[in-house]
């Protein structure tokens, strides 16, 4: 039985975003000492600016190939998303493509993303409001920014969000490209009198969504639209891979895929 582990990154090539990926990766490493690990990256448009720069940029596919032509039988392929979306639902069926293919692998097995079911919520809402509560004074808001998909994956934006009111109301969630959008805060934040909030990305790397789409200068970053609307804005620019209390539950969910695949 020969046994590896393949880190499944959206990735990035901003370089705030490869802190995240970079500190992840060590912490793999560090935890599993005699398992190869390896980098694969799930956007097809990152792995071609990459491969443009001269980067190394695999594909899962393409790593897990490269895995079974080296004779690796036993594969766990970590999520490093944040929700259970599109792209972690390929990769459920590529593990089971995998295991069935003739002459694949004996055991592919996939870890969750950092949320993921009721328990998960809970757990990334704990850690999350820890992270939430550095720095924020008594009357602050502390505003996520998630991205959001269209996928029925969307409801754990919006059930963390519930989860973060439950524990302390001046914590919100909110998506770029789903509800709760920027106009529903701004709302919510007029009514309830906020007049400061602390922006943090909810995202795996605080990449160019942060920077642009978070704290840009245009007319549409959530920081101009907070502002305009006479809300003082503090930013923390971030990513979710940055944090040891969200990798915790990274590597929780790779250990369990790493007892499954051992289990006969």
């Amino acid at each position: 039985m020969s046994t590896a582990i393949v880190l499944a990154a959206f990735g990035s090539r901003h370089k705030n975003a490869m802190a995240s990926l970079s500190h992840i990766t060590e912490r793999v490493r560090a935890a599993y000492p005699d398992i190869p690990v390896r980098v694969a990256y799930t956007s097809k448009t990152i792995r071609g600016h990459m491969k443009k720069a001269g980067e190394e940029a695999d594909s899962v596919p393409a790593a897990l190939d490269k895995l079974l032509s080296e004779g690796v039988t036993h594969v766990a392929v970590q999520s490093l998303h944040l929700i259970p979306g599109t792209e972690f639902h390929e990769l459920l069926g590529l593990a089971n493509e995998l295991m069935l293919r003739e002459h694949g692998f004996t055991r592919v097995e996939v870890g969750f993303p950092l949320v993921a079911g009721e328990a998960g919520v809970e757990a990334v809402a704990d850690a999350v409001l820890a992270i939430a509560e550095q720095g924020k004074g008594e009357n602050d808001a502390v505003l996520f920014m998630g991205h959001g998909t269209k996928h029925d994956g969307n409801v754990y934006y919006e059930a963390l969000h519930r989860a973060f009111q439950q524990r302390d109301p001046s914590v919100h969630m909110g998506a770029m490209e789903a509800e709760p959008g920027i106009d529903a805060i701004i709302e919510r934040f007029t009514r309830d009198g906020v007049r400061k909030a602390h922006l943090l990305p909810f995202l795996f790397g605080a990449g160019w969504h942060a920077a642009r789409d978070m704290v840009g200068d245009s007319e549409t970053s959530w920081k101009t639209r907070l502002e305009k609307a006479g809300i003082e804005c503090e930013a923390e620019l971030k990513g979710a891979g940055e944090y040891d209390r969200l990798v915790d539950i990274w590597l929780s969910h790779l250990h369990d895929a790493l007892k499954r695949m051992n289990r006969c």
